[in-house]
């Protein structure tokens, strides 16, 4: 809260500081100050999960002071402050000054509170609220557990204690802008994000022991970017450096094992994981703009910059004790470094009002210089130690990024255009199954806006992916199988299509619609993701049939299908046996209704506003064995019988949230009102891996959970508000 303090008090001295200094600088003139305060009192009765309820907000009970608004004017002088829900957990400050074609300066404090669960529940031991890299469990029950694994349910739900596993992110940022003459300019900011608590995190002891464990977050981020700009005539020159450096005050968690006590040479008694390490980005930037000829400009925009950790200590094979004396390391640090270089050049050019032609070319290169590693020995989930048959050598990934876009579009008339352009993505990477992929995307579109009666904006793309230097070996060297896609490089077609229109039969009326559609065939795809399809539709109307009265309705339906193949195979002969196939396919459909109206003056000084908002979702995952569906090519189907036994399918997923709010304000005077706000929220979900009727029981005599889950519920929120102008 300290920081807070020092961020209001500052913000709220900016505006009668600098005024004071410009004061002395100049002739006095008669300041003009205006603003806005918001505050009351506000209640909730809410039956459920409270933490989904909240979850990126502040709801609490009590008084509030939800707005604050002040403008000030002093010569050629603009001072802004605004505070936005202050006192709560979710506050921010902005406090602004600038003098029009001089200078701006401007300072934010943002406060982001996350609220995962209030019911989570751990046999760890401690504050858990104060992070640390350790997790411990009281030995006794570690002892007992050892003894037989059914004492574990019991003994969680007697000592298992409950916690709220919440975060909350602090973000600082100051910004200023100095123009010394009308051609040059100097840019800075400055931001520092922090953020600290808990997330869940998933720990492992082998196949048949898991336990979600705790992630301690306590890190932060400074981010500074800062240049110079000029422009004279026809050209733009600027100069940049940016800057990014991140710390992590926990970078490894060791936590107990629930099933163990003792350590044995193939049984670890804790594990641990690693957490990203402190690392920095430095780069520069320059860019030159140059006005042509033909009313066209030519643009250049080149970067470069390094990426390294901070002496990243790689951690030890194992936390096991008694496990065998391992080989030392070929270092004892990451040592992680990469560059980076990009370029981007642009060109536009309107020769004549009826034809404009866009042309650019983007690069990026990120070479990942980290040295690779080599080990001969390994430790699963911290249970023993192994030597390797060979030496297993990390892979330093890079990437090379190659993209040429092209658009030219035909004005017959004003607000109508017909385009056509051509995209091609090329990317090469390294240790990747394909050495390079290309992507060339056609689209054709046609917009007609400006029109008093109707807007139409359509476009419809089609798109190519292949790789080249297809590596076999890449996915046999670690069992998988050869006709396995990696869906983000593998061969795609893609097909998508999207219309958006308003139509306005009076002034007072606009219809509007849209349609979006479009299929992914992941046609050399045996087994990974084949095919990806979504449509999308949309209507409203917007009406306004007098200056007291606006109103909108919306409804929307979303759908997205996708179909997964896989085999399940041993080693051996059951990994060319396609009786083994099996596929999932899942099909989300998504219902969204919104409704809005406003009556301004319903009765002499009273405005009312009246909302609703209506979700509802149903995802269903279904396993298909022997013969698979191919959606886009149904002939290529054929008759197999699976020797798979036959699958029991899941249940839908199914997600309701609705929410219905009521405002109205009664004007007191020019300067003062009241105002009375009510929210209606409610939330419900089945989710048969999630919800807590699916998992009754956080402890098994396999698996320690921590009771994150999703939980309906059902807020009533009212609001007493004053609102106060001046």
């Amino acid at each position: 809260m300290r920081i807070t303090r020092v961020a209001l008090t500052v913000a709220l001295m900016l505006v009668p500081a600098v005024s004071a200094a410009q004061q002395t600088a100049s002739t006095p003139s008669t300041p003009t100050t205006t603003g806005k305060v918001d505050f009351g009192v506000r209640g909730t009765d809410l039956s459920g999960d409270s933490a989904r309820f909240e979850r990126y907000r502040d709801l609490g009970d009590g008084l509030f002071l939800d707005v604050f608004r002040l403008n000030r004017q002093q010569n050629d002088w603009l001072f802004d402050f605004w505070a936005d829900h202050l006192g709560r957990k979710d506050q921010r400050f902005i406090a602004r000054a600038a003098q029009p074609g001089k200078v701006k300066a401007w300072f934010k404090w943002d406060q982001i509170p996350m609220l995962m669960s209030r019911s989570t529940r751990s046999l760890f031991q401690g504050d858990l609220t104060d992070p640390t890299g350790v997790l411990t469990i009281d030995d006794a029950i570690q002892q007992q557990v050892q003894a037989s694994a059914n004492n574990l349910p019991g003994l969680f739900a007697l000592n298992a204690q409950a916690f709220d596993t919440r975060t909350r992110r602090h973000v600082a940022e100051a910004a200023v802008e100095v123009l010394p003459t009308a051609d040059f300019s100097v840019k800075a900011l400055f931001r520092s994000t922090t953020r600290e608590g808990l997330i869940p995190y998933g720990g492992s002891f082998g196949h048949s022991q898991v336990v979600e464990t705790l992630a301690p977050t306590n890190h932060s981020l400074k981010d500074f970017d800062g240049g110079v700009e000029y422009a004279r005539g026809d050209v733009l020159v600027r100069g940049g450096y940016t800057g990014s450096w991140f710390t992590n005050d926990i970078t490894s968690v060791t936590f107990d094992n629930p099933w163990r006590l003792t350590d044995a040479s193939n049984a670890s008694s804790r594990g641990r994981y690693a957490l990203p390490p402190t690392n920095s980005y430095m780069g520069v930037n320059g860019l030159i703009s140059v006005k042509l000829p033909q009313r066209s400009r030519l643009s250049a925009y080149v970067s470069a910059g390094s990426l390294k950790d901070d002496g990243a200590p790689i951690l030890p094979y194992t936390v096991n004790a008694a496990a065998p004396a391992a080989q030392p390391f070929p270092r004892e640090t990451v040592d992680g470094e990469a560059g980076t270089k990009a370029i981007n050049l642009s060109f536009s050019s309107r020769p004549t009002s009826q034809w404009d032609v866009s042309l650019r070319y983007r690069g990026y290169d990120y070479d990942n210089r980290t040295p690779e590693f080599s080990v001969s020995q390994r430790s699963s989930y911290d249970n023993g130690l192994s030597t390797l048959a060979a030496p297993i050598t990390t892979e330093p990934f890079n990437i090379v990024r190659k993209t040429f876009d092209a658009d030219v579009r035909f004005l017959p008339m004003t607000g109508t255009s017909v385009g056509i352009g051509f995209s091609r993505f090329g990317e090469d990477r390294h240790h990747r199954i394909f050495e390079s992929t290309t992507d060339n995307v056609f689209r054709l579109s046609f917009d007609s806006i400006g029109n008093q009666w109707f807007t139409l904006r359509t476009k419809y793309e089609r798109a190519q992916k292949r790789g080249h230097g297809f590596d076999e070996e890449v996915l046999t060297s670690v069992s998988e199988q050869a006709g396995m896609r990696h869906f983000d490089i593998a061969a795609r077609d893609r097909n998508r299509i999207t219309v958006l229109g308003m139509v306005m039969p009076t002034s007072t009326i606009a219809l509007n619609a849209s349609i979006a559609a479009g299929n992914d065939d992941y046609l050399q795809s045996l087994f990974g993701l084949r095919d990806n399809n979504h449509r999308v539709y949309g209507v409203g109307i917007d009406a306004t049939p007098n200056d007291r009265v606006v109103l909108a309705m919306s409804y929307s339906f979303e759908n997205y299908m996708s179909l997964q193949r896989s085999r399940q195979a041993n080693p051996g002969a059951e990994v060319n046996d396609e009786r083994r196939n099996w596929a999932a396919d899942g099909d989300d459909k998504v219902h969204s209704f919104i409704l809005s109206a406003d009556f301004m003056q319903v009765v002499e000084k009273l405005d009312l506003r009246l909302a609703l908002d209506v979700n509802r979702s149903r995802s269903l995952y279904s396993y298909i064995t022997g013969a698979v569906p191919d959606r886009t090519l149904p002939e290529e189907t054929v008759d197999v019988i699976s020797t798979l036994p036959t699958p029991t399918q899941l249940p839908a997923v199914k997600s309701n949230f609705s929410r219905a709010s009521f405002d109205g304000i009664y004007s007191l005077s020019e300067r003062l009102g009241l105002g009375l706000s009510y929210w209606y929220e409610r939330f419900d979900v089945d989710d048969f891996a999630l919800d807590a009727e699916s998992t009754p029981n956080l402890a098994r005599t396999n698996a320690v959970l921590l009771g994150y889950l999703y939980r309906p519920y059902t807020a009533n929120t009212f609001w007493g508000r004053l609102i106060v102008k001046f």
